[in-house]
This record gives C-alpha cells, sequence and structure tokens, in this order.
C-alpha cells in the first residue's frame, strides 16, 4: 500500500533549509509545535498542528516558518491518492500517538506512521463536507485563541451566524465542537511552553488565553492526567 522512501523528524529550528522542493514521489510535512505557510500549486494556507500538508510526485512544495517551528517530514510512494494541499485533522489525540511513535523509530515503524497518516488524510477529507464557513470559524479561531475574552457567541457574532448552528456544523465538519477545539489549540500551545521555556505558570496562563493559572491547571490536569508541573517535568527528561 505504500513505500516509505525517507523521513525525518526535526527538531524546534527557526527557518526550513529549503524554501522550495520538488519531489519525485509524495511527501508529506506537518507541524509538531509552531506554524509554517506553505503552497502546492494553488493550494495555500497556514499549517499548524493538527494540519498536514501533502505534494504529489513532481510537485513543488513552498514553505516558510511563520514562528520557530518542529516538524515531521515523510517521502512515499503510494497506489492511494492522499489529498493534496493542507489538509486539518480532527483526530488530533491519534495524530499525537503516531508522532510519539517517532521518537524511537525504526523503519517499519516509521512506514506504519505515514500509513495511518495518509489513511488519516482520506477519511478527513471524505467524511468532512466542505463548509466555507466552518472553514472561516476554524481561522478565526486558530488566529485569536489566545485572547483571555473569546468565546463561542463571539466566533458566531463574527461569522453572522447563531452559536447553535455554528456549533452544529463546526462538529459535522471536525467531530468536536468549537469550544473543545478551542480547548484543543490552547492546551497544545500550553505544552509548547512548559517544554520549551521556564515559563511560570501563571505566564503561561496569560500567553494560552486563561484568565488564571489555577484554571488553566485544572482544565490540563482533567484533559491530560497531569498537572502541568508533572508534564514539564516527564516531558523534559
Amino acid at each position: 500500500m505504500l513505500e516509505l522512501d525517507g523521513y525525518l523528524v526535526a527538531p524546534h529550528r527557526l527557518q526550513f533549509a529549503l524554501a522550495y522542493d520538488t519531489y519525485d514521489t509524495w511527501c508529506l510535512l506537518l507541524p509538531i509545535s509552531g506554524a509554517f505557510d506553505y503552497r502546492v500549486g494553488e493550494r495555500h494556507g497556514t499549517a499548524r498542528f493538527g494540519d498536514i500538508v501533502v505534494c504529489p510526485p513532481a510537485g513543488t512544495l513552498h514553505r516558510r516558518m511563520r514562528t520557530g517551528t518542529s516538524f515531521f517530514h515523510a517521502r512515499f510512494t503510494t497506489e492511494l491518492a492522499p489529498p493534496t494541499g493542507g489538509t486539518r485533522l480532527p483526530d488530533r489525540d491519534r495524530l499525537r500517538g503516531n508522532l510519539a511513535l517517532l521518537e524511537t523509530a525504526t523503519a517499519p515503524i516509521a512506514t506504519h506512521v505515514v500509513t495511518d497518516l495518509v489513511l488519516m488524510l482520506l477519511r478527513a477529507r471524505t467524511r468532512s463536507p466542505r463548509d466555507r464557513l466552518v472553514q472561516s470559524a476554524t481561522t478565526y479561531l486558530d488566529e485569536h485563541c489566545t485572547s483571555p475574552g473569546l468565546s463561542l457567541g463571539q466566533v458566531a457574532a463574527e461569522l453572522g451566524i447563531s452559536p447553535s448552528q455554528l456549533s452544529r456544523r463546526f462538529r459535522a465538519v471536525h467531530g468536536v465542537t468549537p469550544v473543545a477545539y478551542l480547548r484543543d489549540l490552547r492546551l497544545h500551545k500550553a505544552r509548547e511552553l512548559l517544554t520549551e521555556t521556564d515559563s511560570t505558570l501563571r505566564v503561561i496562563a496569560e500567553q494560552t488565553g486563561y484568565r488564571s493559572a489555577f484554571y488553566l491547571s485544572r482544565v490540563f490536569s482533567s484533559q491530560t492526567g497531569q498537572s502541568p508541573s508533572e508534564y514539564r517535568r516527564t516531558s523534559r527528561v
């Protein structure tokens, strides 16, 4: 089904070695932390954790980091036809599990991971209706997720739709509500700051849209099963 030609798990860096490249095989690129702009043919956008960018054989992948970024890159041949450009995956817990496998990966494990990523892409595209309003809502949440006053009502008002309608349509596309999606974005940013900085929990709360360190700690613990301090300690080992 899929043959892996090469892969790279790149640690945090400030820029890509090449601004663009053309490949003989399929390739995929996804951010583990940070964000980058991409263009594949006429498809372009900004990729953050949860997005996978795919370039077809003989295609050219343009990329530019918006922030310092760690990423996973793979080249492969397959009879499948993964969607070109950027696709946002609804199951980011499964994505995290796949990326965790790469920390000590052998070639067979890496092949399994890339195969599963391609299958997740195909599933996401076939199950998700194209809803431009939801795309706008997703972009708005991505860009404003660290705003402490951000609410479902505010996003719905920005788009001229009721909160209940937005929640229903958003869930149909992403498999989660806008509130859960926003929480996931904030917690992912909190994980980055816990592992990559020595900032206090109060500062991290301010930088991730939470009004207090106490509330961030409560949400973090309930969703991850670890306190922020435990996560910082175990993730840095």
